[in-house]
């Protein structure tokens, strides 16, 4: 090695020497970071066992990457069987359509007193089934007084992308269907709740289910369900002003029943006439006009069923052609298990009652006359079923009739031997002073 001549007191390296004694350094460091960095992993890996090993959990738990958001009943805890209606162990869910459009602070999973989306979901499917209708979209609104509400968009299976489908409506804490118009009702879902159950505490039940009813076709009202172990056990309706229950069915149960009745017509119709009287707190002025009983069959096998009894509410010494009851009678164990109220005209809607112009015979002539140009091939095999005066009050459904608006006419029923045979009548109504025509119907 030689002396620098510039430094005699240091000694001279060439270059390739400095070069292989830098690489010799980096080489050095880059093996500490290494070992360093295997230090620290093995330490951490041993943490994780032994904590893992400590932690006294069912499962491990899994990592959730970033992706599409789909939601499942499976892992959500619907509230237990009780009044607000909750649906039994369901597997519907936002999969069953892959393109829902799901808004902003639409809650996952159960946010306080809100129910998840995949709850709420399960109650819309009581009315909409999902092989009926597909979610188009689902949001969260305040807009309707104080309700906050699921905003469901469906639309029927089937129609086309272009169809924009339409709303329904879900209360976000108890899962009932909310419906335009229910809060102008006097009386609220809950107290409709505590009516049923309060009208029915006879009954064993798990769940009262209530909905608003509010079309133009059918009168104002509360619909509501009763169900037991899953299965309905009772459907019937409430007014809305006034909390009287309308009508109602019970569903009866054919296993173990025999197949003739024990109860005769004679004692149903004590208990029908008494039934009436009670739900109405008075006697009414009415008129029974039919009366049969109905067994429960199909084709394998026939068992005992109920008596129906057709009442006719009385106006001015005139039967009404609609308004009336009709109460059906369990022939086994004497239970009402029918009720159909219909008292829906005031008393000024009906003209002053007077004696007829036009006799029965003349009513009777100018609707066969109608019905010989109808059908002219049925002349032969056409006759005269019955021929009474009523008062013709049918009104179409949610109007209220005018004072005076409702006449008095012949109710004429005639068949042949078509209609006979499907068990059908035809009907016309002649007014009693004029003689004319108001109605004419003829099936064929």
């Amino acid at each position: 090695m030689n002396n620098n001549p510039r430094d005699p007191g240091s000694l001279y390296l060439p270059e390739r020497y400095k070069q292989q004694i830098e690489a010799k350094k980096k080489r050095r460091l880059v093996k500490k970071i290494a070992a360093f960095c295997g230090v620290i992993a093995v330490c951490i890996l041993v943490y994780l066992v032994l904590s893992g090993g400590m932690v006294n959990s069912p499962a491990p738990s899994t990592l959730t990457l970033p992706g599409p958001l789909v939601l499942s009943l499976d892992n959500v805890s619907l509230p237990q069987s009780g009044e607000a209606g909750t649906p039994s162990s369901q597997n519907i869910t936002a999969r069953e359509n892959p393109g829902i459009n799901i808004g902003l602070g639409v809650p996952v999973i159960p946010s306080g007193d809100m129910l998840s989306l995949d709850t709420a979901t399960a109650f819309l499917r009581q009315d909409y089934p999902a092989s009926d209708y597909g979610i188009i979209t689902v949001n969260m609104t305040d807009r309707y007084r104080n309700w906050i509400l699921y905003e469901f968009t469906l639309r029927q299976t089937g129609s086309g992308s272009e169809d924009p489908g339409f709303p329904a409506l879900v209360d976000a804490r108890t899962g009932d269907p909310y419906i335009l118009g229910q809060d102008s009702a006097k009386i609220t879902i809950d107290r409709a709740k505590s009516l049923v159950r309060e009208a029915f505490y006879t009954l064993q039940k798990d769940t009262i289910r209530v909905r608003y009813q509010n079309t133009p076709d059918s009168l104002r009202s509360w619909m509501f369900s009763v169900s037991r172990e899953g299965k309905t056990i009772l459907n019937g309706s409430l007014d809305p002003d006034t909390g009287q229950v309308l009508s109602f069915t019970r569903n009866t149960s054919w296993e173990g029943r025999q197949a003739d009745p024990l109860l005769d017509i004679s004692a149903a119709r004590t208990i029908a006439d008494r039934y009436i009287i009670e739900k109405n707190n008075c006697p009414l002025p009415l008129n029974m006009s039919e009366e049969r009983y109905h067994p429960l069959q199909t084709p394998q096998k026939t068992v005992a069923g109920d008596y129906v009894f057709v009442y006719n509410r009385i106006v001015q010494a005139i039967p009404c052609d609609s308004d009336g009851f009709t109460i059906s009678v369990d022939s086994i164990n004497g239970d009402v298990s029918g009720y159909d109220r219909r008292w829906n005209s005031p008393d000024s809607a009906f003209s002053v009652a007077v004696d007829p112009l036009v006799t029965r015979y003349e009513a009777t002539y100018s609707i066969l006359q109608r019905a010989k140009e109808t059908y002219p091939a049925s002349v032969d095999h056409l006759t005269i079923v019955s021929a009474e005066i009523r008062w013709k009050d049918h009104q179409a459904a949610g109007t209220l009739p005018r004072p005076g608006s409702i006449p008095m006419a012949w109710k004429v029923q005639f068949a042949d031997d078509i209609i006979r045979a499907k068990q059908l009548k035809g009907t016309g109504w002649v007014d009693v002073q004029t003689g004319k025509i108001l109605d004419f119907y003829y099936p064929h």
